[in-house]
């Protein structure tokens, strides 16, 4: 039974009750397993119901309402459930629950915890982020997009010197939560470059990040003929986003204002992929700085 019927058949079981809508969870009830008997748009489910309720749940399921809430599976993990249920995906807490994919430059290695770690050019770690103690790089390099996470071996990065050697963090998606992200970079504390597309959401996003000091992306100039480029620019994103983002004028960082007075000079935005494209050189640029470093 899905987590639904299990919770229709827990506040039965539990109420004083005997009359319930005849909604489609009661109808699927009465009729798969003869429960209840109709009156009207409602559902007589007597004692003995709830007891043969109960019983069923138990023989499908392997879960005994009477000593486990349907609730307490949410905060469980997949090998917890499987303690009081027979299917380990009534489990309530994700697989990636708090979960990172982290990784090196091409031909660096992965210093975390105090050990090294030599990983292939698309290769990443996943790791929990309970087991993060520390890291020996001294920046972040946080990449929104994953198909630039997997393929940064293919940019052209010119990072400065004291950012020459960062943790490669990827910011998330419905598996990797920005959630644990966030809590990464309030527990490094170290400088973090963001690589973002460079669209009013992604602006926004990019200066809300601890310890964010600049963003990676092509030179000004190079943004400005893409943005002009109709084939390139997407005017669709922009508008889309607009309405959500007005307050990019009042950046307290001088490099999201001119970025945010160049997309709407243009009314589009440029996405990250872009940046995979050969001779697409990458620069930082300082958040307070229209100046590549």
């Amino acid at each position: 039974m899905n987590k639904q019927l299990l919770s229709v058949i827990e506040r039965a079981i539990r109420s004083d009750n005997q009359l319930f809508p005849l909604n489609q969870s009661w109808e699927y009830l009465h009729r798969q397993y003869n429960i209840g008997q109709t009156q009207g748009n409602k559902l007589k489910v007597t004692q003995q119901d709830k007891d043969d309720l109960i019983a069923v749940v138990r023989h499908e399921d392997g879960i005994d309402l009477e000593q486990i809430s349907v609730a307490d599976f949410a905060a469980m993990n997949r090998e917890a459930a499987l303690a009081f249920a027979l299917d380990e995906k009534i489990a309530g807490q994700s697989v990636k629950k708090d979960r990172l994919a982290i990784k090196a430059l091409t031909g660096r290695a992965l210093k975390i915890n105090g050990l090294s770690y030599s990983l292939p050019g698309s290769g990443y770690l996943d790791m929990a982020l309970a087991d993060i103690t520390g890291t020996a790089h001294n920046c972040i390099l946080l990449i929104e997009n994953y198909r630039c996470f997997d393929r940064l071996e293919n940019m052209q990065l010119n990072l400065p010197a004291q950012y020459v050697d960062p943790l490669v963090l990827y910011r998330g998606d419905n598996d990797y939560s920005e959630k644990t992200v966030r809590q990464l970079l309030a527990q490094l504390n170290l400088p973090v470059l963001a690589m973002a597309d460079l669209d009013p959401q992604g602006l926004r996003i990019a200066q809300s990040f601890p310890h964010i000091v600049g963003l990676i992306a092509p030179c000004l100039a190079d943004l400005e003929a893409l943005l002009e480029d109709k084939q390139k620019a997407n005017s669709k994103l922009y508008d889309k986003q607009l309405a959500g983002c007005q307050n990019l004028s009042t950046s307290p960082h001088s490099l999201i204002r001119q970025l945010w007075g160049m997309m709407k000079k243009h009314q589009a935005g440029i996405v990250q992929e872009y940046w995979l494209q050969a001779g697409c050189a990458l620069v930082v640029h300082g958040l307070d700085s229209a100046e590549h470093r």
